[in-house]
């Protein structure tokens, strides 16, 4: 994957490890002197101090590893007043000015802050890099602004939705300690990941390369199935992890005003989500047709944590098939069939075991008119296209209905819901979890389904594999 970036880039990549470990090491600082910290002013400081150096480090280092020293410094200095004045700005003009607007004072203060940097790193970044476009200037300024607006929403994490994984391991504080410190190290990982991401989410959008198809129709070799597996894996599962507690977190209370902040945030998550989606799932089926064999529901394992080891490691490991491409469309029905009959015993095993092992007194008949569904879903995401669009939210509103509904209807019922809730942020929390489902049928979808099984066109596929020999 690393012909994918500019030298530039690569420079900033190569030492990519010392980045995380600064990162790891800031965010396990704060954390201690946080906790264990008295409540004085020094510690107060060190902790802003900290803050401020590890999140502008993160836009300094591209600059810092291509020996812009100048540059580097000055996005780091014009992050001082945005880390500076976020939290304290708002107790200060409500103390000390007689008016009531002070929140809108501190927003639009908030915005400009932020804003700026962030202009700086865009001018300076896009010149360095020098891309040849045929965008206008103001385009392509617009353009890397937003996706630097987007770097900037994603490269945190909520680190109590992590903790709650591992929680139930030990009640000693010193475990506490160690578990939160492996989580940063997880978070301290996924951006410096993020980072990479966004060097080759730019190169994409100067080269004027399709966005909702990250991943060009090429021959997949072991380096870029490597980097760009686990690039997009972590990102997409940390990013699920992150939206799905704000989505929930947002659902059961209505705001008086919008926070330009949260809805940036989810903004930015659809967008990461929806890139690193569909990469994975046009990597595992690109994979699969570079190597002439057919995987199936091995690719479909990506989509589980740890298991996805396994998928990757068959993936990165195989050898290419010897036999000619017409064997291997010959091959391909049969071995969708197998495949897909493993993959639909597995999920009528997995929603059995999770019945079964509920207590009885908690136990649902209902979850058995899943399977029939999940079934059905599946067949029709493996023969047509045309579903990856209707399939996953058709799916889910049938099968997660009840669990749909309970979210909206409160005790007044529907009524309630769009009187009082409309201009809340539910519908974002509403979004995010068809956005979700959205990529988990995607990845599924690529897992299973070729060209040919919805043409049944032998000449049209071959000529369609030769491109990835």
């Amino acid at each position: 994957m690393t012909e994918k970036y500019s030298a530039t880039q690569k420079r900033a990549l190569n030492s990519i490890w010392i980045l995380i470990s600064l990162i790891a090491f800031f965010y396990c600082s704060n954390y201690f002197v946080s906790f264990y910290g008295p409540e004085t002013t020094i510690y107060d400081t060190i902790w802003k101090a900290q803050s401020w150096f590890l999140h502008s480090l993160i836009f300094a280092w591209y600059f810092y590893k291509n020996d812009l020293i100048k540059k580097g410094i000055i996005i780091q200095l014009l992050f001082i007043p945005y880390f500076t004045l976020r939290n304290d700005l708002y107790l200060t003009a409500d103390y000390y000015l007689p008016i009531a607007n002070s929140a809108y004072i501190h927003s639009v203060v908030q915005f400009f802050t932020f804003i700026i940097p962030m202009l700086y790193f865009s001018v300076s970044y896009f010149k360095n890099e020098k891309h040849a476009t045929t965008f206008s200037k103001y385009k392509t300024f617009l353009i890397q602004l937003v996706i630097t607006i987007v770097l900037s929403y994603i490269i945190e994490s909520d680190v109590d939705e992590f903790y709650k994984y591992f929680a139930s391991v030990s009640d000693s504080p010193y475990t506490q300690d160690i578990i939160v410190c492996f989580i940063f190290l997880l978070i301290s990982i996924k951006t410096a990941l993020v980072l990479a991401g966004f060097f080759y989410i730019s190169n994409r959008i100067y080269s004027r390369k399709e966005i909702i198809n990250p991943v060009d129709i090429q021959p997949i070799s072991n380096s870029f199935f490597k980097w760009g597996f686990i690039i997009s894996y972590t990102v997409l599962i940390m990013c699920i992890i992150d939206l799905g507690s704000n989505a929930l977190r947002v659902s059961f209370y209505a705001f008086d005003k919008i926070e330009y902040t949260r809805v940036l945030f989810f903004l930015s998550s659809f967008f990461v989500l929806f890139v690193s989606g569909r990469f994975l799932g046009n990597l595992l089926q690109y994979r699969n047709y570079s190597l002439k064999k057919y995987f199936g529901v091995i690719n479909a394992l990506s989509l589980v944590p740890i298991l996805n080891l396994i998928s990757f490691f068959i993936l990165l490991f195989s050898k290419k098939g010897n036999q000619s491409i017409l064997e291997y469309i010959t091959k391909l029905k049969t071995k969708r069939n197998i495949h897909l009959a493993i993959y639909c015993v597995l999920a009528v095993v997995l929603i059995c075991y999770g019945y079964f092992s509920t207590e009885a007194e908690y136990r649902d008949h209902n979850v058995f008119y899943k399977i029939p569904m999940l079934i059905i879903a599946v067949i029709l995401l493996t023969r047509f296209r045309v579903t990856t669009k209707i399939v996953p939210f058709a799916i889910a509103i049938i099968t997660y209905y009840e669990d749909i509904k309970e979210v909206f209807d409160f005790t007044k019922g529907y009524l309630f819901f769009i009187q009082d809730k409309i201009f809340s942020f539910l519908w974002l929390a509403i979004i995010s979890v068809f956005m979700v489902y959205y990529v988990f049928y995607y990845i599924i979808h690529k897992s299973f389904y070729t060209e040919y099984f919805q043409n049944q066109d032998e000449i049209e596929f071959e000529e369609n594999i030769k491109q990835f020999q």
